[in-house]
């Protein structure tokens, strides 16, 4: 778990220290941005799978990258959720010993 200490610059004064879950809770008290955070959950965890799959098999970044056939700056921007992979991608990380397996689900 994430910490940041902030110090008073006064004597005396002790540290107080705020866990990301506290900022994260203020943070999505705003409708806006609790709704935008709602959206945008399907491709964060879809990156923390693909990290957990690399990781699996006890990759770095670089290796996995090679082994796929891609770029280390694709499959990092992939795995911070900043780029959402195409279906030829995802055929390209699945050549490390998966399958794609595409679901649609009512709500």
């Amino acid at each position: 778990m994430a910490h940041l200490n902030l110090r008073n610059q006064r004597k005396n004064h002790a540290a107080e220290t705020i866990t990301w879950n506290s900022i994260r809770k203020d943070i999505l008290a705003d409708p806006e941005a609790k709704a935008e955070y709602d959206h945008l959950t399907p491709e964060f965890e879809f990156a923390r799978t693909v990290i957990r799959l690399r990781e699996t098999i006890g990759l770095t970044q670089r290796e996995f990258a090679q082994k796929v056939g891609m770029k280390q700056s694709q499959l990092a921007r992939i795995e911070s959720g900043k780029q959402t992979p195409m279906l030829k991608t995802l055929a390209k990380l699945a050549t490390a010993g998966y399958e794609v397996e595409i679901n649609f689900s009512s709500y």
